[in-house]
């Protein structure tokens, strides 16, 4: 039954597949007959058209580029221009732009002091915390220790390694 079913979808697709070559070679029969009726006077035309074209777009780019050069030339004369009245306001008010130039700078200079100091006292606060939960880490193991639970079950409950327990335990507390 199933070679019988292949066999039987072969054949209707060699039969699809021979109709659209036969289609093919139909278009491709009436492609033919038209250029072989084409004309010498219709391809003058059609050349015709194309040299108008192709001289259109010739004037459009020639106005696109001079419209082009135009709009640079105003662009040109208005920066000129911005630049002559900040030279005549700077000219005026110098002293006050050096003035403010000065004072951003001595701002900008106690802004990074600023941050300087605040980082370092960041990293002391940090530093300072690491220490606290060390300590307090071993005075959780020693108090672990005291009760009587052996090592793994101290680290297992605190969450660490069973070496720093060890080390926890052999290490005397430092106090500052």
């Amino acid at each position: 039954m199933g070679n019988t079913l292949i066999i039987l979808l072969s054949y209707i697709l060699n039969f699809i597949l021979i109709i659209l070559i036969v289609s093919l070679l139909l278009r491709i029969r009436n492609v033919e007959r038209k250029l072989i009726n084409f004309s010498p006077t219709e391809a003058y035309s059609i050349m015709e058209n194309m040299h108008e074209m192709v001289l259109e777009s010739q004037r459009l780019a020639d106005s696109l580029e001079a419209s082009i050069k135009a709009r640079e030339a105003v662009l040109e004369d208005l920066s000129d221009l911005v630049d002559e009245k900040i030279l005549r306001y700077e000219h005026v008010t110098g002293e006050k732009f050096s003035k403010i130039k000065n004072e951003k700078k001595e701002v900008k200079s106690e802004q990074i002091h600023l941050e300087t100091v605040l980082k370092k006292q960041e990293t002391l606060k940090e530093q300072l915390n690491k220490q606290d939960s060390k300590k307090d880490l071993k005075t959780n193991i020693l108090s672990l220790n005291a009760e009587g639970k052996s090592s793994i079950d101290i680290a297992r409950e605190l969450g660490i390694s069973i070496t720093e327990v060890q080390l926890a335990l052999r290490l005397p507390i430092k106090d500052k």
